[in-house]
């Protein structure tokens, strides 16, 4: 079968399990699974909604045998509900198999949402001597928050208590509203009631953590429970109270219906997944011991493992904001996406105005290929290189409301975190910079930026990042150098005497001059770069004995020829120091030394006046 997977915020334990279970559909039963979605957090902006949108329109889902809908993990605003209506009026859609979310004409397998609540709070209430509980409900618009809040009231009204409007927190299933709900919990007196439900796991980990840093015991002051088991309640300190929906079920299931429909069978329309409780710290069911010094450690580990990240997150965006062509970009998140060790495959597909283009890619983490080529509209991937990456997730290129086109990645989802915020990072870096470069060449012409970015205004020679980009070209991917090189490092003499005693704009006549000197002693394939001030720095092709020597001869000879013409009320001069090149990663060596050569050269001219 071909199936088609809607699902959003897939670096959650929840979606990440779903793809991991899908995976193995794919990969061991020889499914072809395509998976559409978004991997980013709530926006409240209406224009970053409608790039995320943009990759549910990209499948044509004519083309498959069927559909999974996560409905809701696509908590953007509008993005489930217009899917939703659109799969429903289109009376040639394949079967649509919901998980977690029953909807009318789709076939649903879903958590008994009353039941999994009533059996948790029934769990956590049997525990209380009063009615004096909470509850966090989950997103309101949502069929489950409401069924599981029906079940929460069930079992109040079981135990013959009232259920308070006073005690319902209206949350939205994410960590944001800690501070808010303990606000809302906290009483007059400093109290607590004796229980707060929540309606899952990550409710109750914000509530757990924000009560805490206040000075609250858990479970001493208030039970707390979830819903759902999450890693991260299984992990935490103090471990979530919680009842598990098996993910594997829910998959196994969404795959026999659609399997079923394939084989000319009928299968009921809804299915009910039963709930595990599963008793821990939270309400008193267990004490746990935990190795403090093994959770320090990690602690410690995963403290340095972000700074890391965050450092890499500054070298990545000073990579993007360094290219200068929509290719270069493509291949800086080709190189990134390689560092990712869940990815196995990457390609980058740009919309045109009739069809379709790969833009880059590389496969089974072989060779990067950056080539623009053309492909048909109702194709997702070239036919080359359709078919054999097991499951494929789809993912938008946009900035805001303006869409490019997508990625397509593989992943190995053997590792815990294969969608992590590097992805997403990487994703709306590939996004925002082809858009500057767009607007970029729509205000300037490309030519215009490039000249802008790499070149000095005044001498008309590169600037420091065109001395960056150009040593870059001569060495090739492992660092080696492609031809013998050397740096030469340029310093005007008296430029400051100039400037005081004639003026700045003598000054920057006099920069101009040295510049014009050393361009015109370079030879093809070599360049020259003004570093700064009156500093200049040229790369040499030293494969010609002797060329050194001739191009500083060459420079002195024109020097020389200004001063002589009588032009200028100043003399011209330059020092210039030279090193060879031999490695890529010996160029800040080698400028070091061509610098010490050059200020050697300058002390002597001074001990000679």
């Amino acid at each position: 079968m071909r199936l088609c997977v809607f699902i959003g915020d897939m670096y959650r334990d929840f979606a990440l399990s779903i793809m991991k279970n899908l995976d193995y559909y794919a990969t061991e039963k020889g499914h072809v699974i395509d998976v559409f979605g978004t991997c980013s957090i709530p926006t409240t902006n209406p224009l970053h909604v409608v790039g995320f949108k943009s990759i549910l329109d990209l499948p044509e889902i004519h083309n498959y045998d069927g559909i999974i809908l996560c409905y809701d993990t696509l908590i953007h605003e509008g993005m489930a509900k217009d899917l939703v209506e659109n799969l429903l009026t289109d009376t040639e859609a394949p079967p649509v198999v919901c998980i977690r979310a029953r909807i009318e004409g789709f076939y649903n397998v879903i958590p008994d949402n009353r039941s999994v609540m009533y059996d948790i709070a029934k769990h956590v209430i049997s525990k209380c001597k009063t009615g004096d509980i909470g509850f966090v409900t989950g997103i309101d618009d949502l069929i489950d928050s409401a069924e599981r809040r029906e079940g929460f009231e069930k079992v109040m009204k079981e135990f013959g208590y009232e259920v308070d409007e006073n005690k319902i927190f209206h949350g939205n299933y994410w960590i944001t509203q800690g501070p808010e709900m303990a606000d809302f919990f906290i009483k007059e007196d400093g109290t607590l009631p004796e229980a707060i439900i929540c309606s899952n796991d990550y409710e109750a980990i914000a509530l757990c953590n924000e009560l805490i840093q206040r000075g609250y015991e858990i479970p001493k002051d208030t039970l707390i429970s979830g819903v759902d088991n999450a890693l991260e309640a299984r992990e935490h300190i103090p471990s979530i109270t919680t009842i598990e929906i098996s993910n594997k079920g829910l998959v196994d299931t969404a795959m026999n219906i659609l399997e079923e429909i394939e084989n000319g069978g009928e299968p009921e329309y809804d299915t009910i997944i039963p709930g595990t409780i599963i008793p821990r710290e939270t309400t008193g069911d267990a004490v746990e011991r935990k190795n403090i010094y093994k959770t320090m450690t990690d602690l410690n580990v995963a403290s340095s493992v972000s700074m890391d990240d965050m450092r890499e997150f500054v070298v990545m965006d000073d990579l993007f904001e360094g290219a200068l062509s929509e290719e270069e970009a493509i291949q800086i998140a080709l190189d990134q996406f390689r560092t990712v060790k869940s990815v196995r495959s990457c390609y980058f597909c740009r919309y045109r105005e009739n069809d379709r283009a790969l833009a880059g890619y590389f496969k089974n983490r072989g060779e990067s290929h950056v080539d623009v080529r053309t492909f048909p509209n109702e194709k997702l991937l070239p036919d080359d290189l359709e078919g054999d990456d097991g499951m494929l997730i789809f993912f938008a290129l946009s900035n805001k409301n303006e869409v490019y086109g997508y990625a397509a990645v593989s992943f190995d989802t053997s590792i815990r975190m294969f969608i992590d915020f590097k992805i997403e990072f990487l994703l709306a870096k590939v996004g925002h910079t082809i858009n500057k470069l767009d607007l970029y060449e729509k205000l300037f012409g490309i030519s215009d930026v490039m000249r802008l970015y790499i070149l000095d205004p005044l001498t008309g020679t590169f600037n420091r990042r065109g001395f960056e980009k150009n040593i870059s070209e001569k060495f090739d991917e492992d660092g080696r150098k492609k031809c013998d090189l050397a740096i030469a490092s340029i310093d005007m003499d008296d430029l400051k005497l100039i400037n005081d005693t004639y003026g700045h704009n003598a000054g920057d006549e006099a920069i101009k001059e040295i510049a014009g000197c050393l361009e015109g002693a370079l030879k093809e394939g070599e360049f020259v770069a003004r570093m700064g001030g009156d500093e200049f720095a040229a790369v040499l092709i030293t494969t010609e004995v002797g060329r050194v020597a001739k191009f500083k001869r060459t420079v002195m000879n024109s020097i020389d020829k200004i001063n002589k013409s009588g032009k200028n009320q100043y003399k011209l001069g330059a020092s210039i120091g030279t090193a060879d090149l031999t490695e890529w990663h010996r160029v800040v060596d080698c400028m070091n030394r061509a610098d010490k050569a050059m200020y050697l050269e300058k002390k002597a001219k001074k001990v000679g006046r």
